[in-house]
Order: C-alpha cells, then structure tokens, then sequence
C-alpha cells in the first residue's frame, strides 16, 4: 500500500497528460511521425561550496533532433544559464537559447529565447520528484513580436533495486502559449511531451546518469496535429 500511495501523484499526473494527448488527437487528425532525439544536459557550481560563489549554479543542455523516422534532420538546440540555490532542493535559474530548425514545408530558421525557471526536487522516500516552472521569451528571425510561452515539468525516478545503478523514469511536461504572435504563435495548450525509459548511473560520486525509452510529443497544429514518436536518449551529468 505505500508503494502505491507513493506512485499515486505520478500515475494521475500521466493519466491526465494522455487523457489530453488522446482527447486532442480525436477532434483532430493527426500526422505521425518517428524520430531521435539526443540530450545532454549538465550543471554545477561555480565554486567551492563554502565559497563567495558557493550557491550559484551552470547550466547547461545541448539537443540535436531527428524527425521524419529518424532520418531527417530537423532541430538544433543549445540552452545555457545561471541559477541561485536558495536551499539544496529549490534554484532559481535564468538564461538564453538558441534553436534552429529546418521543418518539412517550411524554410529553415532560428528562434532564440531568453528563460526563466524554478526548480524544485521535493522531498520524498523512495524515488525522486522533480518539478521545473520554465517561462520563456521567445524571438523569432526577422519578426518583431516576442511571444511568451510557460512550461510545467514534473519528473519521477525510481531505483529498480534499493541503492542500485539502474531506475525507472518518467515524465511530462505540458506547453501553454500566454498569447498570439503575428509569426504564428497562437494562445493555449499546444504542446504535450510525455517519457517513460530506463536509467542507469554512469558515474556515481559525479552523478552522471543515462536514460533511454520512448517519448511521445504531441503538437497542436492548424487543422493537422503532430504525434511524434521519438526514441530520446539522455545524458544528465552534475559537477
């Protein structure tokens, strides 16, 4: 009964995410598509821990992504920041990204975003829970109107043998465009990404872990949504 109560707030919050996911996709149809997408994704301090820069954190992530069943080349992804430990548990982080993407029918370009977000690993036994509040300004080549989009994240690990290397994970992260742009961001729930993979821990005293497993991106999209089906292959390295 503990195991379960414990996995309880995950459960609903995945059962929510595919319940919009699927609701989405039948009162439209939808485009498949396959894909491969890299992650890497680093952070440290600054300086030593009892040091004037002991709470202050990098950030770091790099993605390169295929679509169009992993044989065409799609996005490029580089996102780096700052942050401020308040606690062990609880950063507030801010940066800049840069994103270009070559999507089919469309000419290539670049997005670049300034960001802002909340991190916050809660207190729990027997798995980890994470959430991350991410509010990001978005600008687009040649267009003049920023748009302004709030991303809510929530990840669960949980070790397949107490103190082991190997874990299972999952998590969902839901896209809310705040307004319309006149480059075409439009104001609501457009983006829904949903993972479920294993881990294992490559590095024990740094940290650094592996994840792999499937991961389903769906896309609000006039008249035609996206489902992509991605294999996601993650790198998480802490210094």
């Amino acid at each position: 009964m503990k195991s379960w109560f414990s996995w309880r707030p995950l459960a609903l919050w995945l059962a929510l995410g595919y319940a919009f996911v699927s609701g989405g996709a039948l009162e439209a149809q939808t485009r498949d598509d396959g894909g491969l997408w890299l992650m890497w994704f680093g952070q440290g301090r600054l300086g030593a821990a009892d040091g004037a820069l002991g709470d202050w954190r990098w950030w770091a992530d790099a993605q390169p992504r295929w679509l169009g069943d992993g044989e065409r080349y799609d996005t490029t992804l580089l996102r780096p920041g700052l942050g401020y430990a308040f606690n062990p548990r609880t950063t507030l982080w801010a940066g800049y990204a840069w994103i270009e993407s070559d999507p089919v029918g469309r000419e290539k370009f670049v997005e670049q975003r300034a960001w802002q977000q909340l991190t916050w690993n809660a207190p729990t036994r027997g798995f980890a829970l994470l959430s991350r509040t991410r509010l990001e300004q978005r600008f687009v080549e040649d267009r003049g109107e920023t748009g302004w989009r709030l991303r809510q994240f929530v990840k669960v690990t949980k070790p397949l043998v107490d103190g082991g290397d190997y874990f299972l994970s999952a998590y969902d992260e839901v896209f809310h465009d705040v307004h319309d742009t006149d480059w075409g961001q439009r104001r609501g729930l457009r983006q829904n990404r949903a993972f479920v993979g294993l881990g294992a821990r490559l590095h024990e005293s740094h940290n650094w872990t592996l994840e792999v497993g499937y991961l389903n991106q769906w896309l609000d999209r006039p008249g035609r949504d996206a489902m992509n089906h991605i294999l996601s292959i993650n790198v998480l390295m802490s210094f």
